[in-house]
């Protein structure tokens, strides 16, 4: 990269950063390419990083060994963490997915719980115990009951996705944002990660509904469809209002199809066509903007 900074002779380490620019960096105020910039030159030059801990507050700089202390206490993963390591996963990107919120024992046993909310109303209302029995038509191939199953399902795993970059819910996203790799990566394995662990929450429910056995499978793609466009939209916006709209995307068209055709029409082909075409889409687009998590809200 080249830098437009005013310089100084150095030792090897290459142009030295003004004072005030270095005091920008502390404070987390200076531009994109002036901050890569420092932090190139701050890799070298042991001169410049004394004088930017002038520059640093003290209070902050506890806060993060307070929060790089607490991450390194989180335990090895048990034989699910010894398994990647085995694999070839590295320590530290096994302690950032240990740290990540929606795979936290609290948040799993939520999606459980709302998975097994509306999964139980399903069989109530198929059974006949929340009121007439839920007839089936085409040899039960419409299943209105399930309807609120459908709904919810998918934005769970969204969910899953939206809370894995929530920085009020996860204490080590300061040391997320400074892992030796890009944040582009941190985004696919943390992404990857929560959907797929949301997936196999959202599939046993299937199975455990009075719905078709095609169900568990059919869920799949619009899920990854409505994660993948999450993840694209954060690219423009941030990710509690990308989640929102890929929520959007998929209510919308469920309730207007419930209204004139059976609940599992939104699951059923040409839907999946549809939502495949949208899963294209998003990648499409994820990759060809992400360098926009370099300089956004991972940062």
């Amino acid at each position: 990269m080249t830098s437009q900074l005013p310089i100084a002779p150095g030792a090897g380490a290459g142009p030295h950063p003004p004072g005030n620019l270095l005091a920008d960096y502390a404070a987390g105020t200076a531009d994109g390419a002036a901050a890569w910039s420092v932090e190139a030159h701050l890799a070298a030059c042991a001169n410049c990083r004394s004088e930017l801990s002038a520059h640093v507050d003290a209070g902050r700089l506890a806060r993060n060994r307070a929060v790089l202390l607490a991450r390194a206490a989180i335990p090895d993963g048990g034989r699910a963490g010894r398994l990647l390591r085995r694999c070839g996963a590295p320590d530290h990107l096994l302690r950032l997915l240990a740290a990540t919120p929606s795979l936290r024992l609290s948040w799993l046993l939520s999606v459980a719980g709302v998975l097994a909310g509306v999964a139980g109303e399903a069989a109530l209302a198929r059974y006949g115990f929340l009121g007439p029995r839920v007839a089936t038509a085409a040899g039960g191939r419409d299943w209105p009951a399930l309807l609120p199953f459908l709904l919810v399902t998918p934005l769970l795993v969204v969910a899953g996705v939206a809370a894995a970059f929530q920085p009020r819910l996860d204490p080590a996203w300061r040391l997320a944002a400074a892992a030796p790799f890009s944040a582009f990566t941190l985004l696919l394995v943390r992404a990857l990660c929560a959907v797929g662990t949301a997936l196999i929450l959202a599939a046993g429910a299937a199975l455990a509904v009075p719905g078709p056995g095609w169900l568990p499978a059919a869920l799949l793609v619009p899920s990854l469809a409505l994660c993948a466009f999450a993840l694209a939209a954060a690219t423009v916006v941030g990710p509690v209002s990308a989640a929102a709209g890929s929520g959007v995307l998929w209510i919308g068209p469920v309730l207007i199809l419930s209204l004139r055709h059976p609940a599992l029409t939104a699951v059923q082909w040409p839907a999946q066509a549809a939502w495949a075409v949208v899963l294209a889409a998003a990648i499409a687009v994820l990759f060809l903007r992400r360098d926009r998590f370099e300089l956004g809200w991972l940062r």
